[in-house]
């Protein structure tokens, strides 16, 4: 499960990631209430942790079950329901549009697989 898992979120976080580098004004739009285009700075400038972070999910996904890999399902579910309180966050101060909400929904199943998946890596030891 966990291949699939670290598979799946690799190929999510690398296309956001590229979309953030090559065209960040279209995802900023769907989120931000108040578009600025000087907004595509910071986005561009974060895109290659993003992409960095995508490599190292698809490198993951070829991990042998352990303690390592469980930890490092603990720490990517933590980084997402950090970044789902984020847009949650942004919502809540009038920042982000609705739209965030679903994108936080998303973030925190994703969080909880990677904790089921933390979970049953290392009960595999």
């Amino acid at each position: 499960m966990h291949r699939a898992l670290f598979a799946t979120v690799g190929v999510f976080v690398g296309v956001i990631g590229l979309i953030l580098l090559l065209i960040p004004g279209s995802y900023i739009e769907v989120y931000a209430v108040a578009y600025d285009p000087n907004m595509t700075f910071a986005a561009r400038r974060f895109a290659p942790a993003l992409i960095g972070l995508a490599a190292i999910l698809l490198l993951a996904r070829t991990l042998p079950t352990g303690s390592f890999l469980s930890t490092l399902c603990l720490i990517s579910a933590i980084v997402f329901l950090l970044v789902a309180t984020t847009g949650v966050h942004a919502w809540a101060t009038g920042v982000a549009k609705p739209a965030i909400l679903y994108a936080a929904a998303l973030e925190v199943a994703i969080a909880a697989l990677f904790l089921w998946a933390a979970r049953t890596t290392n009960a595999k030891q």
